[in-house]
């Protein structure tokens, strides 16, 4: 896997960007992120004794059983090293690496299954440094705690969390950028698994609001109606808000029946249930096919899945795209389309691409519009909006914040009024912690506000 699929995964299992990049400077540090690393001093004292190693053939030696399962753990008598991307050391924490790798019958170097291992060590045996790394708001923070709490090297004094930092830093800087693009991700249980957890989202991950990552999606798939595609944002967005609504393979299409139960909105939902990625997805393109009364989306089969969901929404309506520009990178999708990993995994868009024609707009307020091919500006003068501040221009914002699926604290769409009241400010709140804007008093809006609302 290369850095940006492990930054990926790492945001794709919850936590903050800058708890991925924290994690990935310590993964660094220890391995130079590199799977098949083994500790040098263990190889060197090996070729002390005779036993002539590098990294590669070590691996190979573990995989084809040269090396025992008891010889991996202590590859002396009575010593321990440390191996992979997180330099497992101890016999139990090997020892689980090891019997990981070989109930999924893959090399003792396969990168993500190390990454698998390494989420399940956390969400068990180091729950509290999850948390912090699901929380994080700066490198430093979750860089500290993944090297005090959970890698523990002799060593951890402060010049060794200033180089650590620094590297996660790096990664932060390379993949993070300036706030994020947003997909509805329904992909696993409280306990990190596909069944056998407790209805409703146990932990607020396991369906929830993500950025963006390269699954890899194989097919896009886009309803060519702009406020359809704006309803399954919106509905998508609402779910993975909603904590009634977890994961559970076993338990799917409970979501489908609290959902029509529910007015077919997900904010609505009252009574702990579950969906999967698919049957999520099929449920609300089925719900806005009765919101609005279209029976080709009423048609779509809650019971679809990975397998045939193509077909079933290309029945529907939907437009294909196998382009590697929809697949690869969130460039150029639109809020709405589904990302599917035909057999794996679908999620839903949520954000503009920066790359995607049309309507787009610039941080100073000026509007580019490429319709029928003609192109104009037109330059506004954006004022900004204290608590409570009440101005004509201020509906454009609750407009924007509609469209994008925003809700008041009321759990309704914001009442076009002109007036920054508690239920606008709830909803620019939300807007802004899931651009992650560096904001004074959230509520407000003001330059930065004003450019991620225009470029959503």
């Amino acid at each position: 896997m290369t850095e940006k699929e492990i930054y990926e995964y790492l945001t794709s299992q919850g936590m903050t960007p800058a708890g991925a990049a924290g994690m990935m400077g310590n993964l660094y540090a220890e391995s130079g992120l590199i799977s098949g690393r083994v500790e040098m001093l263990c190889l060197k004292r090996l070729s002390e004794n005779g036993k002539i190693y590098n990294d590669a053939t070590y691996t190979a030696a573990v995989d084809n059983c040269k090396i025992s399962r008891a010889e991996f753990l202590n590859p002396l008598p009575g010593k321990q090293y440390g191996y992979g991307l997180a330099q497992w050391t101890s016999p139990g924490r090997k020892g689980g690496l090891y019997d990981l790798v070989r109930s999924k019958k893959v090399s003792i170097s396969d990168c993500r299954t190390q990454l698998e291992y390494l989420m399940q060590e956390l969400k068990t045996a180091y729950t509290s440094v999850l948390e912090v790394l699901k929380t994080a708001k700066t490198v430093k923070q979750a860089s500290d705690v993944v090297l005090v709490k959970f890698e523990r090297p002799a060593n951890v004094g402060e010049s060794v969390k200033t180089a650590r930092a620094r590297y996660g830093q790096a990664y932060y800087d390379k993949y993070a950028g300036k706030g994020g693009h947003m997909i509805s991700n329904c992909g696993h249980d409280e306990n990190g698994r596909y069944s056998g957890g407790k209805a409703g989202d146990q932990k607020g991950d396991e369906w929830a609001v993500i950025n963006w990552y390269n699954r890899p999606w194989n097919v896009m798939l886009r309803h060519p109606e702009s406020r359809i595609q704006g309803e399954i944002a919106r509905l998508a967005r609402d779910a993975a808000r909603n904590n009634k609504v977890g994961y559970d393979q076993a338990q799917r299409y409970t979501f489908w029946e609290h959902l029509k139960a529910s007015n077919y909105e997900p904010s609505q939902i009252t009574i702990n249930c579950e969906a999967d990625c698919s049957s999520g997805v099929a449920a609300i393109v089925r719900a806005i096919g009765y919101k609005l009364n279209i029976q080709k989306l009423k048609d779509v089969s809650i019971y679809a899945y990975t397998g045939n969901l193509r077909a079933v929404l290309k029945q529907a309506g939907f437009q294909v795209f196998t382009d590697s520009k929809y697949r690869t990178s969130p460039d150029y999708l639109l809020p709405g389309d589904i990302l599917l990993y035909e057999g794996h995994h679908v999620a839903t868009n949520l954000d503009r691409g920066k790359k995607v024609s049309g309507g787009t707009a610039n941080n100073s307020g000026t509007t580019t519009n490429n319709e029928n091919g003609k192109v104009g500006t037109c330059k506004v003068e954006l004022k900004s909006f204290g608590l409570n501040a009440a101005d004509a221009q201020f509906k454009t914002v609750q407009r924007i914040l509609n469209a994008l699926g925003y809700k008041g604290k009321d759990g309704l769409p914001l009442t076009i009024d002109g007036e920054n009241g508690p239920n606008s400010q709830y909803a620019t709140t939300c807007f802004q912690k899931d651009k992650k804007l560096s904001i004074n008093t959230y509520g407000t809006v003001a330059a930065k506000t004003w450019a991620a609302l225009l470029n959503a």
